[in-house]
C-alpha cells in the first residue's frame, strides 16, 4: 500500500519533513521578532518627554528651555528641596 524507502514508509518521511518545515518557519518568525521585542516602552516614552518643551514655559520663566522631562525633574527637586544654584549649595555648606 506505501511505498516504502529504506525501510519506512513514505507517508512517515513525509510527516518528518513537514514538521521540520513548520519547526524552520516558526525559528525564522522568532527571529524577525526579536528585534522589534527589544524596543524598551519606558526609553520611547522618556525620548519623547525629552523632545517636548515644558506645558508651564508661557506661565513660569524659569520653565523656559526646558524640556517636559527637565520640568518634571525641576518639580521633584523643588520638593525635596535641592538647592538650584551653587551659590546655594555654597551657602548650605556654611
Amino acid at each position: 500500500m506505501f511505498l516504502e524507502k529504506e525501510g519506512k514508509p513514505m507517508r512517515l518521511r513525509k510527516r518528518y519533513v513537514f514538521g521540520a518545515s513548520v519547526l524552520a518557519g516558526a525559528g525564522l518568525l522568532l527571529l524577525k521578532n526579536k528585534d522589534k521585542r527589544n524596543e524598551d516602552p519606558l526609553k520611547e516614552y522618556l525620548t519623547h518627554l525629552d523632545q517636548d518643551s515644558s506645558p508651564d514655559a508661557d506661565k513660569d520663566p524659569d520653565e523656559v528651555g526646558l524640556t517636559k522631562l527637565d520640568s518634571i525633574y525641576r518639580a521633584e527637586w523643588q520638593a525635596n528641596g535641592y538647592p538650584r544654584s551653587q551659590k546655594e549649595l555654597e551657602d548650605l555648606e556654611k
